[in-house]
């Protein structure tokens, strides 16, 4: 973690999402084509990930890991984003896409600062890694400062009810995997050791409650410029 390999994988990244950003916004890129351009990249990583995460049965033939499986936030953000594109309802629509901006934006951002694939290049995953939560990052941002999804106060709150639905959701995958030690929201242990504040030293319920404390606090940071513009603009 920050070592120079992770840091050049950060700077890296940084480049390639802040371009892309300059680079959409200058030429006007329709939504449509941004939206196609991102679920099929997500797509194609995902299948990237899906090819190096099997593993061979005893009596022959092989199933995709357990601890792979898709139920990690990032993993969750890849289906509502394909969803998103595809439906036609515009309430749905909205509702995903101002639930996917602070999902991404800050569980991409900490899965590219806790790196748990590692950051050694000559490996496939670490590249399907960096560059699917590149990816979004960089969607995250597109949604909030070009498109300019909803952030109000309401959403936020139904974004932090359907982040317990979510848990609840990861909990339970959790507890029905449990021998496989999947992990899913990094709810049962945290992603790595010796992380400061997320960690088991005070117990799990301490380490729980530290989890969900800095989620509340990082979505409502996102959401807090937004509040705080609707805010001015209706006392005018």
């Amino acid at each position: 973690m920050f070592t120079l390999g992770h840091l050049i994988w950060l700077l890296a990244i940084l480049v390639l999402v802040v371009a892309s950003l300059i680079l959409t916004k200058k030429f006007k890129c329709a939504r449509t084509n941004v939206e196609l351009v991102v679920v099929i990249l997500l797509i194609f990583l995902k299948v990237v990930h899906l090819a190096v995460s099997m593993k061979e049965l005893p009596d022959g033939g092989m199933v995709l890991h357990q601890t792979q499986l898709s139920f990690h936030l990032c993993s969750i953000q890849i289906y509502l984003v394909v969803i998103s594109k595809f439906i036609k309802k515009e309430n749905l629509k909205n509702t995903l896409k101002s639930f996917m901006v602070p999902c991404m934006i800050i569980g991409a951002t900490l899965a590219l600062l806790i790196p748990t694939e590692g950051v050694d290049p000559s490996n496939l995953r670490v590249w399907q890694y960096m560059l699917i939560h590149g990816v979004l990052v960089y969607y995250g941002f597109y949604l909030m400062i070009i498109e300019k999804v909803d952030l109000s106060l309401k959403v936020y709150f139904r974004n932090l009810a359907l982040l317990v639905i979510i848990t609840l959701l990861a909990m339970f995958m959790n507890s029905v995997l449990e021998q496989y030690g999947t992990n899913f929201l990094f709810l049962r242990q945290p992603p790595m050791p010796n992380l400061p504040i997320l960690n088991l030293n005070n117990g799990w319920y301490i380490y729980f409650i530290s989890l969900m404390t800095i989620a509340v606090i990082l979505v409502g940071i996102v959401h807090l410029p937004f509040i705080i513009n609707k805010s001015r603009k209706q006392r005018k």
